[in-house]
């Protein structure tokens, strides 16, 4: 019998965290898309989320920093399912059309931040050593009682308004939950979430998931715009890159 996974996305008001026009359009006429034809190469469930339980039920966006990072903690309401393996992947991914089916999952999956601001502030706060990781939330593979034990987590902690230390973000909630339960966790290569425009980020030729992540990947996104260059294109061309 065929494993069951679920794909969730995310894509609540005005694009969730992308506020303008020219980066809400290629999310949702291309990077959404792509990973609905992927689901539907290998027969996953896809579920994009356009309403928030966490507006119907709290009202109040006074748990994290910003009102769009309420939305991506939206996630967790929906990682409580019968599905065997639970995956997110935040709405500005691409994930490219010879994209290899999803690795064996066993308990949380991320893939590793390069080196940067956030993963400095984690390390401080939490009095860490300089060579532990820090991980992106935007691609997420769990396993079903890890995917339970994670929404139980993030949902007692809004709860009870158990903030981050360092950046008030759901990054960094996760990246607090992996701290605390490192027997869940496995991490993941870059071709995953692959993150190149980030400084110190690793290079690779044949990524699966391209992650237009942060700020960067917002400018990049409307400079190809401005220029006329066709995105898919441009995603074509990184693929021929050498490491």
């Amino acid at each position: 019998m065929q494993s069951r996974y679920l794909i969730i996305q995310i894509d609540i008001d005005e694009g969730t965290q992308w506020g303008e026009k020219n980066t809400i359009d290629p999310i949702r006429e291309i990077f959404v898309p792509s990973v609905i034809n992927y689901c539907n190469k290998f027969n996953y469930d896809h579920v994009l989320i356009k309403d928030s339980i966490y507006k119907k039920k709290y009202n109040k966006f006074d748990f994290l920093e910003t009102k769009n990072k309420h939305f991506s903690f939206e996630r967790y309401f929906h990682f409580k399912s019968n599905y065997e393996f639970t995956i997110y992947i935040d709405n500005d991914v691409y994930v490219y059309p010879d994209a290899k089916p999803l690795p064996k999952i066993k308990g949380l999956m991320n893939v590793r931040e390069p080196e940067g601001n956030s993963s400095s502030i984690f390390r401080t706060v939490n009095n860490l050593d300089i060579t532990y990781p820090y991980y992106n939330s935007g691609v997420t593979f769990c396993d079903n009682v890890t995917a339970n034990l994670l929404s139980d987590y993030m949902l007692n902690r809004l709860n009870k308004k158990i903030r981050s230390k360092g950046k008030n973000s759901d990054n960094m909630l996760l990246n607090e939950f992996i701290l605390e339960n490192p027997n869940l966790f496995n991490e993941i290569g870059c071709e995953w979430n692959y993150m190149p425009f980030l400084p110190n980020s690793t290079k690779i030729s044949q990524p699966n998931f391209f992650h237009f992540v942060g700020i960067m990947g917002k400018k990049i996104i409307n400079k190809l715009q401005d220029k006329r260059i066709p995105i898919i294109d441009f995603l074509e061309e990184i693929k021929k890159l050498k490491k």
